[in-house]
């Protein structure tokens, strides 16, 4: 034990010293802060000052499309087009960029309510969201002129558009937004899945490295390969420990002063009420997320420690290392498998397997689709998964460390493994 802690010391050391550590470590908060304030800056300016061009053929929409477009609320620029301009025209104003986009109305389109919006701004979500509610009430309103209902009827029947609010919540608490906890659980999904990723690449390519330049011989000379590995993965666990508390303490702090920090940047509704509150954050969750990471870490630090000890150069380990990978990749992709219903039996599948329940089971907590009971199941599969890896992992560094030359087979890694 002795041993693997002097190893673990120097692999630590050799990393926090680093300038580009502190950096990293300091950048992680900074682009915190950039993904709330980015995004919330870009949603208040919205589509303002686009111009948008409205070919009317029914005739009957552009007097209403233009006095909602030019309101303040949505700040559009609009204008009508002669009646007969083409599409290719149009597009060539586009192209031109006398215009943003326009709008092509049909004749049938109080029957039909088929309006088609051709732009260099249809891929921006608020432009789209905007223009669906301005064309739909433009049509709903000259439908109500054509069953000649008086203006009293009219203003009652648009005055106050419905509004559904998602509000997430498992009964236990009051429901915060649902938006907020879908963005909640990705973010601490892709921060695991980036340090294990980054991290436990680091101990393949420091074995890789120890490896090509003979380094590896000397060291094995004076400690155990199996100490060797527990000191690297110890060592560079606790680099990435440090950096992951120290993201999660920021983004805890952030997540709690969210307004103050919109409202720095001169960016209102920050939302303070339960609408837009992403759910709470504790100590138990916290505890969670970082108890994952612990043992994720070494359940997967030890299946590319044995990568490093297969290979003999940095090329060799792009194609070893894919398989590996590609398993984490997964666990990435299923993590809406988790927020769109995280009580549900796809989840707990997920959850438990070894694979993934590092990524995900710290998501599902936090959205409350798990208890301290499923975690416990969960963490214990995990723990006692990980004890195999790294047993076999040993037994494949222990003698792939030595070995130069050709990549060795399948056949032969599991022969080493029942030395």
């Amino acid at each position: 034990m002795t041993e693997t802690l002097v190893i673990a010391k120097r692999e630590l050391l050799e990393r926090v010293r680093t300038k580009w550590f502190v950096v990293v470590t300091l950048l992680g908060p900074l682009l915190m802060i950039a993904m709330l304030v980015i995004p919330a800056a870009i949603a208040s300016r919205g589509a303002a000052g686009a111009k948008i061009a409205i070919a009317d053929d029914s005739g009957t929409l552009a007097p209403v499309l233009v006095a909602a477009l030019s309101d303040k609320k949505f700040d559009f620029e609009p204008s009508v087009v002669p009646a007969g301009v083409t599409d290719d025209e149009l597009r060539g104003r586009i192209a031109r960029r006398e215009i943003s986009g326009f709008l092509r109305i049909p004749k049938d389109v109080l029957d039909t309510g088929a309006v088609t919006y051709q732009g260099d701004n249809a891929s921006n979500q608020t432009v789209d969201a905007e223009l669906q509610i301005v064309v739909a009430q433009a049509i709903f309103i000259q439908r109500a002129a054509s069953l000649h209902l008086t203006d009293t009827q009219q203003a009652y029947l648009f005055g106050s558009p419905p509004k559904v609010t998602a509000q997430f919540t498992t009964g236990t608490s009051e429901g915060a937004s649902g938006l907020g906890a879908f963005f909640l659980g990705y973010i601490l999904t892709f921060i695991m899945y980036m340090m294990i990723t980054l991290y436990c690449v680091n101990v393949m390519r420091s074995v890789v490295l120890e490896k090509t330049s003979r380094v590896m011989e000397f060291m094995v000379a004076a400690v155990k390969p199996r100490h060797l590995m527990g000191g690297k993965i110890l060592g560079v666990g606790g680099a990435a420990l440090i950096q992951i508390s120290v993201w999660l303490a920021m983004g805890g702090l952030m997540l709690a002063n969210k307004d103050a920090i919109l409202g720095t940047f001169g960016i209102g509704g920050g939302g303070s009420g339960t609408g837009s509150a992403f759910p709470p954050l504790g100590l138990d969750d916290v505890a969670i997320v970082i108890a994952y990471f612990i043992v994720g870490f070494f359940f997967y630090s030890s299946l590319f420690a044995a990568v490093g000890a297969m290979v003999s150069s940095e090329q060799d380990t792009q194609q070893v290392q894919m398989p590996v990978t590609m398993i984490l990749l997964v666990g990435l992709l299923c993590f809406q498998v988790i927020s769109n219903d995280p009580r549900g039996g796809s989840a707990s599948a997920l959850t438990t397997i070894p694979l993934w329940s590092p990524m995900l089971m710290p998501m599902r907590y936090v959205l409350g689709g798990a208890s301290l009971g499923d975690v416990a199941v969960s963490l214990g599969v995990l723990v006692v998964s990980t004890v195999i890896v790294v047993r076999g992992a040993a037994k494949i560094y222990r003698v792939g460390v030595l070995m130069y030359g050709k990549r060795p087979s399948f056949v032969e890694v599991l022969r080493w493994l029942r030395y």
